[in-house]
């Protein structure tokens, strides 16, 4: 199978929930990264018998649960403080998507900083690091990573590691956020932080729009920043993060699942998944 592996998210998918297992393994993936749902819905995932679901069909079609997000954070972000609203309800957020990762043998949580919880400056910086720290001390003991995904440059994602000072805190790298939101380079940003890489989010885009375009038909460099994730080895799960409904991507086909299983090629082929 080569030295990556193969993964979705399911926020991207053209297909959600535990039933969407069969799919994404007809597909030819082996892994999914779960979204442990929104604060206003109760947090789906952490309900026992919708976790379970999830796990039993893992089991059966074959696929891996390698990481989830707690993509609530974009909605109730890290960068606020613990004086608000916002930054109680990040905290609680985190508890309970510890909990729920832990429940559920998953190795890996990504705690994202984007939309509401953008970070601007050195006070939201430090107020992530806080919730980060947290996020650890709360999982001592384990072996869960705890993966932040935000668009800081090499040094100060560095500085955000040694601040947080856990060998348990990585990064979660994007092939396409760094260009989009902060104008860096997708490729160079990784050579500077390769080491600290936990797993890695595939898309392109084009014209300013996320995930809009298949994998190296968009503007923002895929195939340069896939050279170094090959150079690297820096992480074994690539999970795609294209949204197939978005133009241009959908002009591809009129049905998404082909439009996925496209993409699906175009990373086996570049990364040498057999």
């Amino acid at each position: 199978m080569g030295n990556f592996k193969l993964g979705a998210v399911e926020w991207a998918c053209p297909f959600r929930g535990p039933s969407g297992m069969k799919i994404a393994a007809e597909l030819g993936l082996q892994g999914i990264e779960l979204d442990f749902g929104e604060y206003e819905e109760g947090y789906p995932l952490y309900n026992p018998r919708i976790q379970e679901a999830y796990l039993e069909s893992g089991r059966k079609y074959g696929i891996e649960f390698p990481s989830m997000a707690l993509n609530a954070l974009n909605a109730h972000g890290m960068s606020h403080g613990r004086d608000s609203v916002d930054g109680m309800i990040a905290f609680e957020t985190i508890e309970k998507g510890i909990e729920t990762a832990l429940a559920m043998g998953i190795p890996v949580l990504q705690l994202p900083s984007f939309d509401n919880g953008y970070i601007h400056d050195d006070k939201d910086f430090y107020n992530v690091c806080e919730k980060l720290k947290f996020a650890c001390e709360l999982s001592e003991g384990t072996d869960l990573v705890i993966a932040f995904e935000n668009v800081l440059d090499g040094e100060k994602t560095l500085e955000m590691i040694r601040e947080v000072n856990s060998p348990r805190v990585k990064v979660f790298y994007d092939t396409q956020n760094y260009y989009l939101f902060s104008g860096l380079n997708p490729a160079k940003v990784l050579e500077d932080i390769a080491g600290e890489v936990a797993q890695i989010h595939i898309k392109d885009g084009y014209n300013s729009k996320i995930s809009s375009a298949l994998l190296g038909q968009g503007d923002t460099s895929f195939m340069e920043t896939a050279e170094v994730i090959k150079k690297t080895q820096c992480t074994r799960w690539l999970l795609l993060e294209n949204y197939y409904a978005l133009m241009p991507a959908r002009r591809v086909h009129k049905d998404y699942f082909e439009i996925m299983k496209k993409d699906i090629e175009i990373a086996k082929s570049v990364f040498e998944i057999s």
